[in-house]
This record gives structure tokens, C-alpha cells and sequence, in this order.
């Protein structure tokens, strides 16, 4: 979307935090996926699928250093975030509803588990397959039964399937739900037909325990020391589920085992662009609070305020999922710009950073089927901003027509 190649990043750091997590380093990983979080929203959108995967990987994070209320608030950011664009359908969504519902019910809100965990009950089947674990696990919470025979234990929760093979955003579960009551029996993992290595995948890791306590359910009374086995019929019980192996790390250039990784040889410029990002961030921030301020307080010398000449002639070029902006520079190349853009009716949110001299702007990965509103906003220094017109499509009238708000 822009010249810095944020997906390539963002893909990188969701790397360099699964080796900190996996050795240990919990608060480093977490403090990796934060700062490649902000810097996606920023560059990317908050909806973005490479943003939410960051999202959905620091929620696990968060549930491996044992803070499940940090991890619910990043699920429910990510799933409001996602749900525009993806639905509940999509295989990443059923990822982060699943695991909403998992940190719901270890908090104690049955009424938000029951409804993420709904989603998967209801989705689940069509995207994963009837059998697919987190689909059993979902319907085991609400009570319902599976459409197809699968063992059971004393409690009727059916077993978990682990399908160490798929690549979805479901093939290796972030976090692992403690059945309650009696452990239920292993069950040969299936084939759901889930789609190729590399589209969304959480990342696991290896060196780190899941969860101790049950995700729902009464508290958990200590583990009776097991029976040596003797002879006669094997127990109806077995061992507690386990997480699948490691599987390959998600999508993006492969690092190299030795010498200088990529995550290394694009730091400075990575870091760079997360300033330049933030800058504009903080730009649109001050532009926001000039507008609500009004003029009705004197100004001191270092707040924000509409000086300057703001972009002119903003034009859309409408192609469904993707919009090409472009403006007249009202400054000749003296200022740079920040491309904002939502939903009419909604605030809008910066998408985009141009340069100085760039009378031009690709927004892509947008839904045909919405209509986006955006404004073009000059930033003459940290304290000085001027911004065109909101500029919206009318995909039902045939064109973009200028917005008569702010």
C-alpha cells in the first residue's frame, strides 16, 4: 500500500517474537508484537489480515504470561476490527472468536463465551469441518452434540482432533482448553480440507506450557497421582490433551539459519518507517483535537491549528477494492501529507503517508460493497495542519461525490 513494505515486516517481527517467546522472553515478544501491531494499524489499517494475525499472536503471548484480561482486550480489539472485512467466516476470525471465547470463560463471562464460542459452533463447520477440535470444543461448551459419532469422555465433551498437517488459522491452537470432569479419549486426527500453509497461521510455541487452569468450567482440583497400570482392560480415560508439534513458521521470505537474518539487515530502515508512521499518526491526532477544540480558546504557542493551504481537487478513481486518490499540492512540494479514510458517518482513520511532492495515493484491499469517505491532510510542521473536505464514493449512484461534513 505504501513504499515500505509493511507485510514483509510485520511478518519478520511476528518471527523474531515467536524465538523470544519460545526461549523464555515472554515481556520481549510482547513488546515486539505491540510495536509491529501499532506500526500496521498505522500503515495498513487496523482491519488489515497481516495486522490481526500480529494481534492474535500477542493475545497468546499475553495468555502465556498468565494476564487473560491484556489477552480479551486484544481479541475483542481484533475481532470488532476484522469483522468489517473478513466476517465470521474467515478462518483467522475463527481463530480469534475462539480464543475470545477461551479468555471469556477463564474470566468468568459465560455470556461472552457463549457468544464467541457460538461463532465457531455456527462457521466453523462449513470453513474447518464438523470434526475440526475447535469446532467439538465449541459445541461441548454450548452443549450441543456433533452431527458425527466422535468419542467421548464421562462428561461428553468430545475429543480434541489435531491436524498437525493444515495451514490454517486453526491448525495449531494458541492456547489449549482444559476439558472438565473426566479426560475424554484421543481420537485420530481427521483431514478437515483446510486451505495451503500460509493464510493466517497463529504461531505456537514449542518451549512454552499451555495454560494451567481450565478455560471454563469450576475450579480445578489438584491431579490425583496416576495408577501404575496392571493388568486386565485398558482405563476409559486418557492422557491430558497435548498441543500438535511445531509446525513450519507462517508465511513470508524465509530467514536464513546463519548470518545476518533479514529481521537484522532491515532494521534501520523498519524503524524508520514505524517513525515516519507515527509521525503522521500524531499529526491526525492534533488535527482531531483542533477540530474539537474550535476557536473559542486562545491558542498557545505549541497547539495544534489549522494553518496553511489545505489539498485541493481530491479525486477518487473508484475500482471496487481498490480506490486511487489524488490532489493538487498546495505547497509545491514543501509538505507532506497523511491520506485518511472510513466508512461514512464513521471517523476516519490514516491509512497512508505520502511523501512531499506525491499528488497521489492506492488504497486497496477495501470491500466493493461499502462506501469509503476520504480527506487529504497537508502537514505543514507538528503543529500546523491543513486537511481537504472528506471526498466519498457513491458505488450506488455511480461515482464519488464531495462530502458536505467534516
Amino acid at each position: 500500500m505504501t513504499s515500505v513494505s509493511q507485510p514483509s515486516a510485520l511478518t519478520a517481527a511476528r518471527q523474531h517474537a515467536q524465538a523470544l517467546a519460545g526461549s523464555g522472553d515472554l515481556a520481549g515478544a510482547r513488546a515486539v508484537l505491540e510495536r509491529a501491531a501499532e506500526m500496521g494499524r498505522a500503515g495498513l489499517g487496523e482491519d488489515d489480515p497481516d495486522v490481526l494475525a500480529t494481534a492474535h499472536q500477542l493475545a497468546g503471548v499475553h495468555q502465556q504470561a498468565d494476564d487473560p484480561a491484556a489477552a480479551r482486550r486484544v481479541l475483542e480489539e481484533a475481532y470488532a476490527a476484522g469483522q468489517w472485512r473478513l466476517g465470521d467466516a474467515d478462518p483467522l476470525m475463527l481463530a480469534i472468536s475462539f480464543d475470545l471465547g477461551v479468555v471469556a470463560a477463564e474470566l468468568g463471562n459465560r455470556h461472552e463465551a457463549r457468544r464467541a464460542f457460538s461463532r465457531v459452533a455456527e462457521h466453523g463447520p462449513a470453513v474447518l469441518g464438523a470434526e475440526h477440535w475447535t469446532v467439538a470444543q465449541a459445541r461441548a461448551f454450548l452443549g450441543e452434540e456433533s452431527p458425527t459419532a466422535q468419542p467421548a469422555g464421562a462428561d461428553g465433551m468430545p475429543a480434541a482432533p489435531r491436524d498437525t498437517a493444515g495451514g490454517d488459522a486453526l491448525s495449531e491452537p494458541t492456547v489449549i482448553v482444559p476439558t472438565v470432569g473426566s479426560r475424554p479419549a484421543p481420537s485420530a486426527p481427521t483431514d478437515t480440507g483446510l486451505p495451503p500453509a500460509g493464510q493466517h497461521r497463529p504461531v505456537a510455541y514449542p518451549d512454552a506450557p499451555p495454560a494451567a487452569r481450565p478455560a471454563f468450567g469450576p475450579a480445578p482440583t489438584p491431579a490425583p497421582t496416576p495408577a501404575r497400570p496392571g493388568p486386565g482392560p485398558a482405563p476409559s480415560s486418557a492422557p491430558p490433551l497435548t498441543p500438535p508439534p511445531p509446525g513450519p513458521v507462517p508465511t513470508g521470505a524465509a530467514v536464513p539459519a546463519t548470518g545476518g537474518s533479514t529481521y537484522g539487515r532491515r532494521g534501520p530502515a523498519l524503524f524508520a518507517a514505524i517513525a515516519a508512521v507515527l509521525a503522521a499518526v500524531i499529526a491526525v491526532v492534533a488535527l482531531v483535537v483542533v477540530l474539537a477544540r474550535g476557536n473559542d480558546r486562545p491558542r498557545q504557542p505549541d497547539q495544534p491549528s489549522l494553518e496553511g493551504a489545505p489539498p485541493t481537487d481530491v479525486r477518487l478513481r473508484d475500482s471496487g477494492t481498490s480506490i486511487e486518490v489524488s490532489w493538487t499540492d498546495p505547497a509545491s512540494g514543501m509538505t507532506s501529507f497523511v491520506v485518511s479514510v472510513g466508512h461514512p458517518g464513521e471517523v476516519l482513520k490514516p491509512m497512508g503517508h505520502p511523501g512531499p511532492g506525491e499528488t497521489s495515493f492506492d488504497l486497496k484491499g477495501l470491500n466493493p460493497e461499502l462506501d469509503y469517505c476520504v480527506a487529504v491532510v497537508a502537514v505543514y510542521s507538528t503543529t500546523k495542519f491543513a486537511s481537504s473536505p472528506p471526498t466519498c464514493t457513491s458505488r450506488s449512484g455511480g461515482g464519488a461525490q464531495p462530502s458536505a461534513t467534516q
